[in-house]
Formats: structure tokens, sequence, C-alpha cells
């Protein structure tokens, strides 16, 4: 991992090759390397030579064909189509710089059965390297924006991978110190932000937003020990904006480098910045950037699978586990130095399985310090489970129906959004609920198309429905897509009962305000809440069931008898409770040296270390925003 420059590292691995390979090229994407050949014969054989290469040299090496003896693009296609015959080809994009093509079908396995003798014969035929996606039963446009941009930019792409691995196989000493500075998300739920520093590396873990707040709305970024100029690679462990929101900002103010997320994050974080924007542009707050830096953004980012160890800085390689929180949501293991040190930090994270994904990872090859959140890690932070949830939900709904009215249920757009819409799917079909409309407002849309994209992330029981059009519970014609204002005020004057799920889940912004200021004043009407409500929204204030809410609308105070009943069901969070969260730690595999505890209140944050401390002695901090803790 040390002393050895990456430039001499790609003439090592172009001189360890045959001759008669034939290289035009060598050069590095991220953490692997990419040969170009100008010989046919070579690229066809060169897996059987590559697989001893990548042995010894210990990272990924692959063989693609050098530009000169590429099929021409109009061509490739039409032979490309002709071998993939009935695979139902929706999309190809072709990446000239990277000698790739990319193959959207609709039956990946016509292609890749049979020992991927279909992809073989597109390469010899074309000597272009195929790349096969699965085509999404519901269309994503923010999918095909984000293969759009970096295909259109392939060149720019190629020279910003190649840089990213000059930098990772940089020469380096063994890092003889660890430490961590908390710049949000300490004592605190919104603007999650860590920075990771050894004498050789500077990482950020994560890079959110508090929507909640205007004061404290962004990390603190002004803090001494950030340097955006030496900024070596920032990691996102999911989505959601308190945790990815401000990620565009640092591509504003000059940063270059790496983000690391898992495939799934990358189009899901897009979603919600552009959602973001528009929000805060809509109600005149402070808006930090611009689509701009989002594509940016893009054209940076790096997406990994689960489990994949990856170099991403000289002394520090990087595994994402499954968080079990939202679709890609990833716990973040960074093995530091030669074995210097381990640190795992969850991010948001779910220790039970739910309809939707599998229960989070906690068994690592080494750990000394795990950094925990805490969103429901207080003394009396005890959920009730998931069936109890369900069947309460379900019954507030029914007693809703009886009675002529209308269910708002206020959602963030990934996640809680589809485990809804999966149960009340299954409560219809089964007769537990009538038959109903339900109205899916905002971003859920667009969301539950990324969540149709990657069924491989989804847990095993959805996993296949989720792949067939005629069983996917999230395309049922029960669902109707909110096309928009007029449709909105359609829906609340009718005088039908349905089911509203929109966005924002904290009632900030977007068209769950509108709906509940139409819907409050009539006790027919009923308001769930599924998900956490911040301190400071509109949310937590409609929680509490005062006679009356004040809310701004377009500069103007607007005072909102309560009338519609007001539900908060626990159970359905994606966060762990308490037991589940000590259960977490206890059951992990090595058991960690020390905890912190960081996104939640301070008082959770507090409980939960002490608790971790009484119960399973081990020692535990609660770090505040600008603290600085040296690890090691």
């Amino acid at each position: 991992m040390f002393n050895l420059g990456g430039e001499e590292l790609l003439k090592q691995i172009v001189e360890s090759l045959p001759d008669k390979a034939d290289i035009s090229e060598a050069r590095f994407e991220g953490a692997g390397v990419v040969v170009f050949t100008r010989n046919h014969e070579f690229l066809l054989s060169a897996p059987s030579y590559l697989r001893e290469v990548a042995k010894n040299f210990k990272l990924r090496v692959e063989a693609r064909a050098d530009t000169g003896i590429l099929m021409p693009v109009e061509d490739a296609e039409e032979v490309i189509r002709k071998i993939a015959g009935n695979a139902g080809i929706t999309s190809i994009f072709f990446d000239a710089s990277g000698s790739r093509v990319l193959i959207e079908v609709e039956k990946p396995s016509v292609i890749l059965g049979n020992g991927a003798e279909k992809l073989q014969e597109i390469k010899k035929k074309t000597n272009w390297t195929p790349v096969i996606f699965r085509t999404p039963p519901l269309k994503s446009e923010i999918i095909n924006t984000i293969r759009r941009i970096l295909t259109q930019n392939s060149k720019e792409r190629a020279k910003f991978l190649h840089e990213v691995g000059l930098r990772i196989y940089s020469e380096g000493k063994e890092p003889k110190w660890v430490r961590v500075s908390f710049l949000g998300g300490a004592k605190e739920v919104g603007r999650s932000s860590i920075l990771l520093q050894t004498p050789e590396s500077r990482i950020l873990l994560d890079c959110g937003v508090n929507v909640s707040s205007t004061e404290n709305a962004f990390p603190a970024l002004d803090a001494p020990e950030f340097d955006i100029s030496r900024l070596d690679a920032v990691i996102i462990t999911h989505a959601h904006l308190d945790h990815s929101g401000f990620l565009p900002f640092l591509f504003k103010y000059g940063y270059e480098g790496p983000v690391y997320m898992t495939h799934p994050t990358l189009p899901l974080s897009v979603l919600l910045q552009l959602d973001y924007l528009e929000v805060a542009q809509r109600e005149g707050n402070i808006v930090p950037y611009s689509g701009k830096e989002i594509e940016k953004m893009v054209l940076h980012t790096i997406t990994l699978p689960y489990e994949e160890v990856t170099n991403i800085t000289p002394d520090v390689r990087l595994t994402f586990y499954n968080a079990g929180h939202i679709l890609g949501s990833a716990i973040t293991h960074l093995h530091i130095g030669e074995g210097l040190y381990n640190l795992v930090y969850t991010g948001d994270m779910k220790y039970a399985p739910t309809r939707l994904h599998e229960p989070a990872w906690n068994k690592f090859p080494r750990v000394e310090t795990v950094i925990l959140e805490s969103t429901y890690g207080g003394n009396d932070d005890i959920q009730p489970s998931r069936r109890e949830a369900e069947e309460k939900l379900i019954e507030i709904v029914k007693k809703t129906q009886e009675r002529g009215g209308k269910v708002l249920i206020p959602v963030l757009g990934a996640g809680r959004s589809q485990e809804i819409m999966i149960l009340v799917h299954e409560a219809v079909k089964s007769g537990k609920l009538g038959e109903i409309p339900i109205y899916v407002d905002g971003i859920v849309w667009d969301a539950t198309a990324i969540y149709t994209t990657y069924p491989e992330y989804l847990h095993r029981n959805i996993r296949k429905r989720v792949f067939s059009t005629e069983e996917n519970p999230l395309l049922d014609p029960m669902f109707r897509r909110v096309g928009g204002q007029k449709e909105r005020e359609g829906i609340v004057s009718a005088k039908e009962s349905c089911i509203i799920m929109a966005t924002s889940g904290m009632l900030t912004g977007g068209p769950s305000v509108f709906y509940f200021t139409n819907l409050a004043m009539d006790s027919r009407n009923s308001i769930i809440f599924v998900n956490y409500q911040a301190v400071g929204t509109l949310g937590r204030t409609v929680q509490r069931k005062p006679e009356e809410v004040v809310i701004n609308e377009r500069g103007e105070r607007k005072v909102i008898p309560l009338r519609m009943e007001v539900h908060t069901v626990d159970g359905f969070s994606a966060h762990s409770d308490r037991k589940q969260l000590i259960a977490y730690v206890r059951n992990m595999e090595p058991r960690p040296n020390l905890v912190m505890t960081v996104h939640g209140e301070p008082g959770k944050c507090v409980e939960l270390a002490s608790g971790i401390r009484s119960v399973l002695k081990i020692s535990t901090r609660v770090p505040n925003v600008l603290d600085a803790i040296r690890l090691k």
C-alpha cells in the first residue's frame, strides 16, 4: 500500500504483460487499472493473463480495446442489436474514451446466460467492452440523465479517474496518528459531517444540511482543521439530505476530488438535492449551490457495491456494508494504514429486517471505534414491533375512510414512502382495507422509479417481485401520481376518501404543507406521522396537537385551526430504537473499544452512551460540534 508511485506502478503492470499485448495506454480508473490494447486476439484472451497480474499487484486490472480497433458506433450498434436478439434493448450509450458500450435491456438473462456467450460475441465482433444494465420497470429520468452526463463527458471523467488513481497510489508512509473532527451532526440531527485525518489523508464522512434550522443549517466548514484544498475524498453513507444535501457546495468552492457512495445512492442524492433546491428557491430560502454543481458532483462520484474493499487514499481502504436504512444506505468501514486502526461509521441504520431491507451488517474484519447514530437512543425510545405499527396505521386509515375523511401521510421521498406503499397495497389486496385511491405527490414517484432499478439492494422477500412488472406492488394502478397544483386542489376538494403520500416528511416544505393547510380544519381527516420530526419543524409542532398552528405562506402569517386527527405511528422508523442500537454493538464482531454517539438530540446521545457503557462495559464519548478527538 505504500512507497510505490502511481506512474511506476502502471509501468510495472505493462512490463509484466507479454509483448503481443501491444499496449497503447495504461491508466487508472480510480483504484483499478485499465490497459488498452491494439491486439484483437489479446483483448479476447486478456482475462487469463490479467488474473495473475491482479493477484501480484493486489488491484483490479482490465483490458479494453484501443480506439483504433473499435468498430464504428453505427455499425457496432447494429451488430449489438442483432446479437442481443429478444433481450429487449431499450437504450445504448457508447463511452468512446473508455471503449465501453452501456446496454440497457429488459431481459439481462438473455445476454448474461449460457456463460455470457453473447457478451463475448459482442466484444469479439465489435471490440467494444459491453456493460449490461437492467431496464427498470418504472422509467427514471434521473438515472438516464446521470448516464448521459457520464458518457457525454467521458474524456473529462477518464482524466479525473486517472488522477484519483495517481493520488491513491502515490508514495506514502505508514500513519502514526488518526483523529476525527465533528463538523455537524454531533448532539443534533441534521448536517452530519465528520472529518477523518491522518498525516497523509483528509476524508469527509457525509456532508449534509439541517432542513429544520436556519442558524446551523450547514456543516462548520470554517473549522480550522478543514481545508478544502487538502481534502482527499468524501464518503456519503446515504442519500437523505441531512447526510448528502450540502455535498454539491464543496464543488462550488473548488473541490476536485472523488466522492464515494453506493450505486443507488447517486441517483437518490441527485433527486433529493434537486428537490431541495426547488423548494428553497420557491420559498425564498438560501440556495447554497446550483444544478451545475450537482452535475459536477455526478462526474466526480465513484459508486461501489457492498463488501468490496477499495483503496481511496495512500493509507485508507474503504468497504461499504448494508445499513438497512434506505436503498443503498451504507455502514462505512475504514481500514487505516497497514492495520494501524479500524473505524466504523454507521450513518443511519436499522438493525432489524423491514419489508424493503435486510438488517444492518455488524461483522467486520477489525474494528476499534464505532461512530454510532442515536436518533432513538433515549431511555424511553422503545418502538413497537413492525407488525403492531402496521396494524395501527391500517386501523387509522380504515376509520378515517369510514367517516369519509382523507389521510395525509407526510413522507420522506426515499425509504418510508415505499415501505408504506407496499403495506397499503397488501392491505387492500387482502381485504383489510377497502378499495381506496392513493395519491403519490412530490418526489416519491421518482424515488420509487430508482427503487425499481436496484432490486438487488432490497430484501430477498421483495426482490423478485420488484424484478417483475406483473407482480411489482410499487407499480399497482391504485397508486396515482399527482401531476401538479390543479390536481392537488382537485384532490382536497373532492368528496372521496383517499390516502395522500406527499413530501416533505417533516412539513418543512413541498406538497405536504399544501395538503396540511387545506385538510387540517376538517375533523374527518387524519394526519399520520411515520418518521422522525426534527425540533423546530412544523411537523414537530403538529405532533403536539395544539388547537391551532401558525405557518408562513409566501411571507404571510397564517393561523390554521387544527381539527384533523393527529397520529404518530412509531415502529415504521428506518432508524434503530434504543434496544436495537445496544444489541447492534453487543453483537458486533469484533467488539469495539470505543463507541461515540452522534446524530441525536443531546439527551438521547448522552443516554445511549451511558447505556452502552453500563450494559456492555465499553468506553463511550459524546462529542459536540467542533470537537476534535484523537483515536490513535
